[in-house]
């Protein structure tokens, strides 16, 4: 297991310290994670588990879909319609018009399937977690 494997771990662990010298370090040994499977202290930080999923979801996606929602069947439905609507426009319309308003639902429909993937591996996650 890698630094960056382990830290996955300690960044949502309530035993987490920051050491402006070291890095992380775990708050009760004083040191950087060396555990290989699993951390005999490790206790989840359910706030800041849910702060780094929200501001994944949040990261998700093109630039021009930031102000969509956290949930991605929003996303994905909005930018449907979107993408629709665009078609319609850019055929009996504007085709300018038309390319940004299908342009705007691709990239919705790209936030959407993107913090879909994200929540998947949140639940992956998760699933290995208890395992341990």
């Amino acid at each position: 297991m890698t630094l960056d494997e382990r830290l996955v771990f300690c960044k949502i662990c309530a035993n987490r310290k920051i050491d402006f010298k070291t890095g992380l370090v775990c708050s009760l040994t004083n040191q950087k994670p060396e555990f290989e499977n699993e951390c005999e202290y490790f206790v989840i930080d359910e706030k800041e588990a849910e702060r780094k999923l929200n501001l994944s979801l949040d990261a998700a996606g093109p630039s021009r879909s930031q102000k969509g929602s956290l949930k991605p069947s929003k996303n994905i439905n909005y930018g449907a319609f979107l993408a629709v609507a665009g078609i319609i426009v850019l055929l009996f319309l504007s085709i300018l018009f038309g390319a940004m308003i299908l342009i705007t639902g691709i990239s919705f429909l790209i936030r959407g399937y993107s913090q879909k993937k994200i929540l998947a591996e949140n639940v992956s996650f998760k699933e290995r977690l208890k395992k341990n």
